[in-house]
């Protein structure tokens, strides 16, 4: 569930646009993990939008995705949020003006991560329009391409 200003979103768990997806350490690269999430369309104002989420990779020296019970990963400006490129998409893909994930639990190859910040909804420069927003979602766990076919996606 998204709660965007006085708006609400359901998650949209029927395609691969929701997921937290965890990359173990290889010898070239640390650990790292990333959340996408993707709410059914709903009234924003006058308007029906689909919002979504994508929070890029984050290092981690956690070893499997149950070690990432209890992190909390945040960005305190656009500018950062613009440089790792992570998006809040409304009407089109912004970046968030900041933002915090947590991982609270996992369970049953889920993760229940809740979230909140300041989303950038219309436009880029400082006089852009902008909303308060939390979620609470529990997203499919990938760490491999086969794990899709797990959730039938």
């Amino acid at each position: 569930m998204l709660k965007l200003g006085i708006y609400m979103f359901e998650d949209d768990l029927t395609s691969r646009q929701n997921c937290l997806m965890f990359f173990p350490a290889d010898e070239d690269e640390g650990a790292s993990w990333s959340v996408d999430c993707a709410f059914l369309e709903g009234v924003f104002g006058d308007l029906e939008v689909s919002p979504a989420i994508c929070i890029n990779p984050i290092e981690t020296e956690a070893e499997s995705v149950e070690e990432l019970v209890g992190t909390t990963f945040s960005v305190e400006t656009v500018e950062e949020c613009d440089e790792r490129e992570d998006l809040f998409t409304v009407y089109e893909m912004e970046p968030m003006q900041r933002y915090e994930i947590r991982v609270l639990e996992v369970a049953n190859d889920h993760a229940h991560v809740v979230g909140k910040g300041i989303a950038i909804v219309d436009g880029f420069d400082e006089e852009a329009e902008t909303e308060e927003f939390s979620f609470d979602v529990w997203l499919p766990i990938i760490v491999d391409e086969d794990d899709w076919e797990k959730f039938g996606l």
